[in-house]
């Protein structure tokens, strides 16, 4: 039954999926419409937890039939895992406070800490200091002369910059490889090896190319 209620056009209750925490604040808005036989006035909104706030026009009233916008913003920060926050709105029937109704919108999804993401973006762990986003790359399918090229991307955590702060960095080297008239057709698989700079030292880093020569 809607007498005297505003409803949600679309879905009440919305999946964001997989999100990151450095990415920050995301937000989501919902269309609400009085389908109701009496104005309704928006009076207050509040929240299941600080890490999500919830706006829409406070004291403005919404005719029979009408809509309006809220929306529902979750800020990630210090989150890791699952997560489930509402926003609950409360308003009152035909302008009287004692005729009170509230309506409950819900954000969820999985949050990615920083440093899972890192974890995530760079799984090849070297040192614990050094990571790469991979070490073995697939170049496909290659005819003889042909080159191709492959990026590696290197992160080196906390590392000091010139103004003293630590900080992490990203490197990209590029691996190139030619295949050559000489080279047994069919799957082979080619070590190679990067030179890295890290805490003042040269590290060599095997790696694998496989590719399929025709």
């Amino acid at each position: 039954m809607f007498a005297d209620s505003l409803v949600v056009i679309g879905m009440a209750a919305l999946s964001l999926g997989t999100i990151r925490e450095a990415e920050g604040t995301v937000e989501r808005s919902f269309l609400l419409r009085n389908a109701g036989w009496h104005a309704v006035c928006l009076s207050q909104g509040y929240t299941s937890c600080g890490c999500t706030t919830i706006q829409f026009a406070k004291d403005s009233c919404i005719a029979i039939g009408d809509t309006t916008a809220v929306i529902l913003r979750f800020n990630p920060r210090g989150k890791s895992g699952e997560f489930f926050e509402t926003g609950t709105l409360v308003y009152a029937v035909n302008g009287d406070p004692s005729a009170r109704q509230s309506l409950t919108l819900s954000l969820e999804g999985t949050c990615l800490s920083s440093e899972e993401s890192l974890a995530q973006q760079f799984p090849i762990r070297v040192y614990e200091s050094l990571w790469l986003n991979a070490n073995r790359f697939d170049l496909g399918i290659m005819s003889a002369g042909e080159t191709k090229e492959r990026g590696v991307v290197v992160l080196h955590r906390g590392e000091a910059g010139d103004n003293g702060q630590v900080s992490d960095r990203q490197e990209l080297i590029t691996v190139s490889f030619s295949a050559d008239a000489q080279m047994p057709k069919g799957v082979q698989h080619i070590s190679r090896t990067i030179s890295v700079q890290h805490d003042g030292n040269t590290i060599s880093i095997p790696i694998m190319l496989d590719v399929r020569v025709k």
